[in-house]
Order: structure tokens, then sequence, then C-alpha cells
């Protein structure tokens, strides 16, 4: 993402949605943590994103239990899913998110699969 200066960040702050901002603001922290934006993640690459946990649900499965979540880096959404696992502990929405490992594709949404994680913090704390 390219920074703007502050004066054109001060002028768009009259146009743009109080969502929109708040995006920009997810972005901004992500890669001021050194996160790679999900909008920018290719096939394969080892990456870190830095995001607030949007969703969290339990797939049963007949084989294979698995804990999904959705993080919103404010660029885009990376679906992350334990697999094995009914819940991670400390991990539900609202909770800011720090995981890494290497990206795939699930019908063509970015995915990690059993990553390396870090509860940073409260949405708003």
């Amino acid at each position: 993402m390219r920074r703007e200066s502050k004066f054109k960040n001060w002028l768009r702050s009259f146009y743009v949605s109080d969502e929109e901002l708040a995006a920009d603001e997810l972005s901004e922290q992500a890669e001021d943590r050194g996160s790679t934006l999900v909008e920018e993640v290719q096939r394969g690459e080892s990456i870190q994103v830095t995001g607030v946990v949007k969703s969290a649900i339990f797939k049963p499965n007949n084989q294979v239990p698995a804990y999904e979540i959705e993080v919103f880096d404010g660029s885009g959404n990376l679906i992350v899913i334990w697999q094995g696992r009914r819940h991670v502990a400390g991990i539900e929405p609202g909770i800011r998110i720090e995981v890494s490992g290497r990206i795939t594709f699930i019908s063509g949404k970015p995915c990690l699969h059993n990553p390396v994680y870090k509860i940073l913090s409260k949405e708003g704390t």
C-alpha cells in the first residue's frame, strides 16, 4: 500500500466512510508490523498477516474436525484453519492476531492451515 501525505489523508477523511478509514488504519498497522497485506499474497509464499478476527466457526467433519477463522487486515480477508481442533484458546471475533505460514488458496480465497499465531489484543484496546 502506498503511503499518502498527511494532507491527502486529512482531505480524504471528509469523503470516505468510517469503515474505509478503519480498513486503511488496519492496513497501515499491518505494514508497520512488517506483515504482508492479504491483497498482495501469492500462492506458496511464506507470509505473516496481522488483522482482526471477523468470524470463528467449528466445522465438524466425519473424519477431521476444523476450527476456522476469518482475519481482516484492511485489504482483504484471510481464511485460517486449524485442522483437528474444535477450538483454539483465546481466538474469537474481535481479537487482533498475527498469523504466519505458507499460503494456499481454497475456492480462490487465500488460506493458511495450522499457522503459527500470536494474539495481539482485543479490538479497540
